[in-house]
């Protein structure tokens, strides 16, 4: 049999068709994802894709109209539906498909404690319970012990504190890729990070990620940074996403507010548009290119967002080196 795997978006390895490719162990198995031009070059006897983001969803429907039978699932596309729904239950995973990725990824829990109006978690996952151990997540030598997990609530699970011991004593390096939520954060779990190597995503720099969703929550969320803060990791390390253009009546002051909170805190400002307008899209780059801190929001607006269009360089000293 030819099955054709479709990672439509994400730029990680997808777990559930690494699950799908175990399932067919022994057939022909061909991952692609939705950049690439070939995709819809020739006959499958059987096609999955798989869709994180709604941003995703005109790739859906190609894949419908090219493949009228191909399983599609993901988060973009009905979170109630896994792969048990087709008959998949393995839990092995193939990373065959992905030659490239040398690290480990996987969750050691699902679900979540809290019940954000915009976040599908709790709909697709529920309650917070124990997924796997760091041991069953690694793929043993000779890989390396770098680990990815996957987990939007890590300290949520009861099992937490075996987690941390797990990383600590199989010397691992950990990318808490989905974040820690700072708003819950002690001083024994912030001990606990502070304990365990830390990185991104590539293993490249020492990062942590948070969020910053609610203006309202600014109290509880830099108790948690400063308990960070207070066992050693350095603000910097820190990435916070902040929720833009979801609530009611939000204007540009109240993301203003954040952003600077951040800034003087040392922490690194990632605004998320919930709807990505012109506007807030722009708003984005103006932070994660750090023009925010020697562009004005006013001179940016009246660039029309564009650095090529902000006034002369000499008056922006930091301008001429991020062109």
């Amino acid at each position: 049999m030819r099955v054709l795997l479709l990672q439509l978006d994400g730029k990680l390895p997808n777990l559930a068709l690494m699950r799908i490719a175990a399932h067919h162990a022994g057939d022909e198995v061909v991952l692609r994802r939705g950049g690439e031009r070939e995709l819809w070059d020739q006959e499958w006897d059987r096609v999955y894709a798989s869709a994180i983001f709604e941003k995703t969803r005109p790739a859906v429907e190609r894949v419908r109209r090219e493949y009228s039978n191909a399983i599609i699932g993901g988060t973009g596309v009905d979170p109630a539906i896994d792969l048990s729904w087709y008959g998949i239950t393995t839990r092995a995973v193939d990373y065959s498909i992905y030659p490239d990725f040398p690290h480990s990824i996987g969750f050691t829990q699902r679900g979540c404690r809290l019940k954000c109006p915009f976040c599908v978690v709790p709909r697709k996952e529920g309650a917070v319970r124990q997924d796997q151990t760091i041991w069953e997540i690694w793929r043993g030598d000779p890989w390396p012990r770098n680990v990815i997990l996957l987990d939007n609530d890590f300290f949520g699970q009861p099992q937490w504190r075996y987690r941390i011991q797990e990383l600590r004593e199989g010397n691992f390096r950990v990318c808490f890729t989905q974040g820690i939520n700072a708003r819950f954060l002690n001083d024994e779990t912030a001990e606990a990070i502070s304990s365990v190597r830390y990185f991104n995503s590539d293993f490249t720099d020492r990062r942590l990620f948070t969020a910053w969703d609610n203006r309202k929550d600014e109290h509880r969320l830099f108790a948690g940074l400063e308990a960070l803060k207070r066992h050693g990791v350095s603000p910097n390390d820190v990435i916070v996403y902040m929720l833009i253009g979801y609530w009611d009546g939000e204007t540009h002051e109240d993301r203003e507010y954040r952003r600077r909170r951040l800034r003087e805190f040392g922490a690194v400002p990632y605004p998320m548009p919930f709807v990505r307008t012109p506007e807030l899209v722009a708003y984005q780059r103006w932070c994660i290119q750090h023009f925010d801190k020697f562009v004005p929001w006013e001179e940016w607006s009246r660039a029309r967002y564009e650095p090529r269009r902000v006034r002369p360089a000499a008056t922006f000293p930091l301008l001429e080196v991020l062109q």
